[in-house]
């Protein structure tokens, strides 16, 4: 178990954070008008998803003949983010639960995804 925690130690940091900046009231969070425009929050979703799936791609080890690992990996942390966006509806009195959002995160897994095979082509 220790040895799994220490793999993923970069993935289970970046997803306290998301999940941190996820439940903070929204008050609490800048909102800088240089990144003023439609849909940024879903642009940040997907991003901060992307990256943790990235992430989490190349701490599993594993990259041509371990596609079941990759699914149970992606499919973990969409799990994670449909929890992250309920907690966001019942805990925290100034953030909703978004569908949107849910599928900027699931958009985004994917382009980690795409990101990590491209990766790994070039890196070959």
């Amino acid at each position: 178990m220790l040895k799994t925690i220490f793999q993923y130690k970069f993935t289970i940091l970046m997803a306290m954070l998301i999940a941190l900046l996820s439940l903070l009231p929204d008050s609490s969070l800048p909102h800088p008008s240089l990144f003023a425009f439609r849909f940024f929050d879903k642009f940040v979703h997907f991003s901060m998803y992307a990256a943790i799936s990235f992430v989490a791609l190349l701490e599993a080890r594993c990259s041509e003949h371990c596609r079941a690992l990759h699914l149970l990996i992606l499919t973990g942390i969409l799990v994670l983010s449909a929890l992250i966006e309920v907690l966001q509806a019942t805990l925290v009195a100034s953030r909703a639960a978004e569908w949107l959002d849910l599928t900027a995160n699931a958009l985004g897994l994917v382009g980690g995804y795409i990101a990590y095979r491209i990766f790994l082509l070039i890196r070959s």
